[in-house]
């Protein structure tokens, strides 16, 4: 009997979006090739390293305890902020796997609103020598996710509520720890359980990212060197009606959220999600945090009072 093949990730270029969406859909995941470059790489290890170095252990079942993280990530790190998160191709895989669409009626007028993903978590996580594998697991279990069987009828756009990227701050290895995946994992119902065989390893060049939805089990594999760290920057997004695990409200100051561009306001979740959440006395957050004052109030929703578009002019 010939021996059965490993489960592999397709590898595709972060220029050909539609190469792209169409892996994620058939395995929900995919190595991107060029997401970004060795030398920018570089510059979000650097922006990360106090950070990492000045974390403490971690005692429980999350991490193992020789791991390290940077939460914060987008704030911490004006390369993260800049460069990948409002990136093409960030930005056109989040909003076809996670935009929705919805319509509503006002007596007989048709209201049509989309709510744009958001960060859920920016993260680094560093995995030191001898670091455990982390357990398998879905990354939108935190979103109570009903997940049904998907095996038969192939993979519906929009059954996913997240999805994550995770840039490599070296290359990755089997031995390093190279992020565990179950590909089509995605497609399984709730009853179905995740197990170690047939694993695909997401080893990665610098400048490659690992995409994939919230659906996908996956785990940090195990760090088995004795002399190599593998830093790990990651992106998680989440559906902009949903709340974030990392709260972006309190952990970032208001002059740093005003400072930025308003395009990574909105990723950010300071920007109302069409119709009416996340309003603050009747006003986005943006024009709360400028100190806006006005007159009357006005509709909230963004698609109505242009509210986006002034705040961008703003910024």
């Amino acid at each position: 009997m010939p021996a059965a093949t490993e489960p592999t990730l397709q590898r595709i270029d972060a220029t050909d979006i539609e190469g792209l969406k169409k892996a994620i859909i058939e395995d929900g995941a995919v190595i991107i090739q060029n997401f970004t470059t060795p030398e920018l790489v570089d510059q979000v290890n650097a922006e990360t390293r106090p950070y990492l170095d000045s974390d403490k252990p971690w005692k429980g079942a999350l991490f193992p305890p020789e791991t390290r993280r940077c939460p914060r990530l987008v704030s911490r790190s004006k390369t993260v902020r800049e460069q990948w998160l409002i990136s093409p191709v960030v930005n056109e895989l989040t909003e076809f796997f996670l935009a929705k669409t919805t319509s509503n009626y006002y007596g007989a007028e048709k209201h049509t609103y989309t709510t744009h993903p958001i960060i859920n978590i920016s993260l680094t996580i560093e995995t030191r020598p001898g670091s455990a594998a982390q357990r398998l697991h879905r990354d939108d279990k935190n979103f109570h996710v009903d997940h049904y069987d998907q095996t038969k009828t192939g993979y519906r756009v929009g059954s996913d509520v997240g999805m994550a990227f995770l840039i490599p701050g070296v290359d990755t290895t089997i031995e390093n720890g190279a992020t565990q995946v179950l590909p089509k994992s995605h497609l399984w119902g709730m009853e179905r359980w995740p197990k170690t065989d047939n694993l695909a390893y997401a080893t990665m060049k610098k400048g490659e990212a690992y995409c994939m939805l919230g659906g996908t089990y996956h785990a940090g594999g195990a760090n088995t060197t004795l002399d190599q760290t593998r830093p790990m920057h990651g992106l998680f997004f989440v559906q902009g009606i949903m709340r974030g695990e990392e709260n972006q409200y309190l952990i970032h100051s208001k002059e740093e959220v005003l400072s930025w561009p308003a395009e990574v306001q909105r990723k950010m979740g300071f920007h109302l999600s069409s119709p009416n959440i996340g309003f603050t006395d009747f006003m986005s957050p943006v024009e709360f945090m400028q100190g806006v004052e006005r007159e009357y109030w006005v509709d909230p929703d963004p698609a109505f009072t242009g509210v986006l578009q002034s705040d961008q002019s703003r910024a």
